[in-house]
């Protein structure tokens, strides 16, 4: 929404890259990481499902942040629908987002407009414009993570359940965080405090409110560090993830040399696999505005 990332998605994104490692790193003999990979992987395979997340943002204990949101997506159709509710201080925002025939539409909860996103960025094939890679790249990442991580996979426990549901859970602090996470982690950070301009195609929908929220996160800018990432999965009996836990705890000092600990958790729940159908809207009487993101640059 803006290339001043807030700290809610640099956290995230930081724990990504950690969950990413335990999901696709060469696994040896290591049973949790083994079991997690074939989880990630069964579960990806899933042509539609619907995901339910929450995550909260809190710095020096008071709580920033709070997102929940529900997302609808039919990876086949290219189609998909997410409601969306932000949290933080005096401010709050609702967003409806909707992909379907080739468009991407938003709208506001405070706002009768429906805002339709056009560009060459947005349209294309199915798995098209979305971060995806093509074919023949997975093992070549799964190298380079690999060599990353290291020994993180020493870290992850299976317990496997009667019933044929599995728990998969990794904890790491300190010195276990290996020295490359906590560097991308650091420079992420400072990179979004210092970074500057907005994405207006986007921006624009929501007037001032997501602006407000961001700001509202802490800076941090010296001794930035990670100091713990928990990650905890239940996977079913059918190999798939159902329920996945990630907190993120990292430490740092603002401009004005302050400390701060902010935590990030993220709780994500997944159902209705392979049984779930987008929501889409009818435009027709309603408010319509049209956003072409190529005028706004990137």
């Amino acid at each position: 929404m803006n290339k001043r990332v807030a700290l809610t998605g640099v956290s995230v994104a930081v724990g990504s890259l950690l969950m990413i490692g335990s999901a696709y790193a060469g696994l040896g003999d290591a049973p949790g990481y083994d079991a997690y990979k074939s989880a990630v992987k069964q579960t990806f395979a899933v042509q539609n499902v619907t995901k339910q997340m929450n995550v909260t943002v809190k710095d020096n204990g008071t709580k920033l942040l709070d997102v929940q949101s529900t997302v609808k997506e039919d990876k086949a159709k290219n189609e998909m629908s997410a409601a969306i509710n932000l949290n933080g201080g005096a401010a709050s925002q609702g967003i409806n987002l909707y992909r379907q025939d080739g468009k991407q539409i938003v709208k506001a909860s405070d706002n009768d407009v429906y805002n339709v996103i056009e560009g060459k960025q947005w349209k294309g094939k199915a798995g098209e414009h979305r971060g995806q890679a093509p074919d023949g790249i997975s093992a070549e990442v799964e190298n380079v993570v690999d060599a990353l991580v290291g020994n993180l996979k020493d870290y992850v426990t299976l317990s496997p359940q009667a019933d044929g549901t599995k728990n998969i859970s990794m904890q790491l602090s300190g010195s276990q965080i290996p020295a490359v996470a906590n560097a991308i982690g650091s420079l992420v950070v400072k990179q979004a405090a210092n970074a500057e301009g907005h994405h207006k195609g986007v921006q624009e929908p929501f007037g001032d409110k997501l602006q407000g929220l961001q700001d509202s996160m802490p800076k941090l800018t010296q001794d930035v560090k990670i100091d713990k990432f928990d990650l905890a999965a239940q996977v079913n009996a059918d190999n798939r993830i159902e329920k996945q836990q990630m907190t993120l705890t990292i430490s740092g000092k603002d401009a004005q040399g302050v400390s701060h600990e902010v935590v990030v958790a993220a709780d994500f729940g997944l159902s209705n696999f392979n049984g779930t159908t987008a929501d889409h809207v009818d435009l027709s009487g309603k408010q319509v505005k049209t956003l072409d993101v190529k005028k706004h640059g990137e």
